[in-house]
């Protein structure tokens, strides 16, 4: 019992220590700070208040590249965020839940009071094969992808390059959103589509 009590306290101990090397390092004031978590950073990074980073998160910003994550947002354990030379921007009360990948390389911005489930995928960046003469890796889109608020991205769901999603949308767990969605409502399906007794309003 007493050396469970000890681990507890040196546990809380480090997560202490770690937390204030980070709010220095980033000017913040992080609500936790992940053990484990990486860091790549060359690029411009902000962070706001009261902001949670999971354990084993990635946070990896290429030169040239910026990250944003506004005030009392939550990023999950083992998290990947790469900018792969775009800009991310993540505003404030966004939770991205565990085991998320998020590819910022044609701009990536995801509104206020956004829950994104587990294992949700989000890439702007996209290959296209309209070319029989250009390989394939070398045909590349970087429209972006663009959230607005108040939306819920179940589990496992997949946002491609070009999308935006407006205001006041759930979308269902392994959803494929490969069209912008332009009104409040629930989408479900691959692609992913309206239901006929959707949201009357989420306002």
């Amino acid at each position: 019992m007493i050396f469970f009590k000890a681990l507890k306290l040196l546990n809380w101990f480090s997560a202490l220590c770690r937390k204030s090397i980070y709010n220095l390092a980033f000017g913040t004031q992080f609500k936790y700070f992940g053990r484990r978590s990486k860091l790549e950073i060359a690029g411009q990074v902000k962070i706001g208040k009261n902001v949670y980073i999971g354990d084993d998160v990635s946070l990896i910003v290429e030169p040239g590249a910026s990250l944003i994550i506004e005030d009392n947002s939550f990023i999950g354990e083992s998290c990947y965020i790469k900018c792969f030379g775009g800009n991310i921007h993540i505003g404030r009360d966004v939770s991205i839940n565990s085991k998320s990948f998020l590819n910022g390389c044609g701009g990536l911005n995801i509104g206020h009071s956004t829950r994104i489930g587990t294992q949700s995928i989000m890439i702007a960046s996209n290959h296209k094969f309209d070319d029989p003469d250009v390989l394939i890796k070398d045909q590349i889109t970087k429209q972006g992808i663009h959230l607005g608020e108040n939306i819920w991205l179940g589990a496992r769901v997949t946002v491609l390059d070009g999308v935006n999603i407006a205001d006041n949308v759930v979308v269902g767990a392994c959803s494929l959103v490969s069209k912008t969605i332009t009104e409040a409502g629930v989408y479900v399906g691959i692609p992913a589509k309206k239901l006929e007794k959707s949201l009357q309003s989420v306002d």
